[in-house]
């Protein structure tokens, strides 16, 4: 009487199955170490200095939006140099508008 699974098919998959779980393994500790040893992708949420925005303007000039404790700054980067623009202050009409803006916002979200 014929058997309904074919052992050598077994087999091949089981080591198919183990060989997955072995690189599996070693893939997370590969991204284990990589988070916790360097630095990129990492946002503190302690931090003091937040960059809000970028926008770039030329292939090497950029615009920098940033906040440091609650203040917001614009930088302009080049190649070689950042300069502070200006230090943007809170204005109440703004403010006005955005909480109105988020008002509306989550007015819709509950519709």
């Amino acid at each position: 009487m014929p058997q309904s699974s074919d052992p050598t098919l077994l087999s091949a998959s089981l080591r198919m199955i183990w060989g997955l779980l072995i690189v599996s393994g070693i893939l997370l500790i590969i991204y284990g170490l990589m988070k916790k040893k360097l630095p990129f992708g990492q946002r503190d949420s302690k931090s003091r200095i937040k960059i809000k925005e970028i926008r770039h303007l030329m292939p090497k000039k950029s615009l920098c939006l940033i906040e440091i404790d609650g203040k917001e700054f614009l930088l302009g980067l080049g190649t070689e140099s950042v300069s502070l623009i200006t230090e943007l202050e809170e204005n109440k009409s703004h403010k006005i508008f955005r909480d109105d803006l988020e008002n509306a916002e989550n007015k819709e979200l509950e519709s």
